[in-house]
């Protein structure tokens, strides 16, 4: 969405346009462009000091910027122009039928974190911080008991290859860690009967976070 843009003249004699733009995500974000229409730099307008720029590499008179290849720069009194533009494109927005479905998105995300959060509060307490390490303690072990199996059929099946009986492995070996997996389930599953909010809000913040993965990253 595009407002009346703002112009101003370069150090080498080229006027430009400042057009503010709104994201999908309801930001200003602002798009330079030369008298051939053609795009200098698009970006956010940011200040020298916030962005880490060197008062050495600051134009006299200077605070703003647009960064880029080739960055424009802006006094203080071109900078508050440019972002009242910003200021009347982000009103417009929020008045539009896209501003509205954005707001609705942003309500219904933060009910639903609020949501999480709830049913997730046990997992931030002492006593649930340490129910949880103990759970992942004992998922590990059962993890672990399949991870030694799977280097022990390996080993096996190598020594077959060099002419050795692997037999020992299969007649004994894999029977054993066959029980102390589900010994190692049970185990689990003993805890999670004793303590299934645990799981529930675990299970809860795996999805939170899986959620969170796919709308944003």
């Amino acid at each position: 969405m595009a407002t009346t843009a703002f112009t101003k003249t370069l150090p080498d004699g080229r006027t430009v346009s400042v057009t503010p733009f709104i994201t999908a995500f309801g930001a200003v974000t602002y798009t330079v462009t030369d008298s051939g229409g053609g795009t200098v730099v698009h970006g956010w307008l940011e200040k020298a000091a916030e962005r880490g720029v060197s008062a050495g590499r600051v134009p006299p008179g200077c605070t703003h910027l647009i960064a880029g290849t080739e960055p424009v720069w802006f006094t203080p009194s071109e900078a508050e122009a440019v972002t009242a533009l910003g200021d009347v494109a982000l009103t417009a927005f929020a008045g539009s039928e896209q501003g509205r479905i954005l707001t609705e998105w942003r309500q219904e995300q933060q009910d639903l974190a609020a949501e999480e959060s709830a049913k997730t509060a046990v997992l931030r307490t002492p006593e649930g911080k340490a129910l949880a390490a103990e759970r992942a303690r004992l998922v590990a072990a059962a993890a672990g008991v399949l991870d030694a199996d799977a280097a022990q059929r390996q080993r096996a099946d190598e020594d077959d290859d060099d002419g050795t009986d692997p037999g020992q492995y299969y007649r004994v070996r894999m029977p054993a860690n066959e029980a102390a997996h589900r010994a190692a389930i049970a185990v689990l599953d003993r805890f999670d009967a004793q303590h299934p909010e645990i799981k529930a809000a675990l299970d809860v913040d795996r999805a939170a976070a899986t959620r969170r993965f796919l709308e944003y990253d």
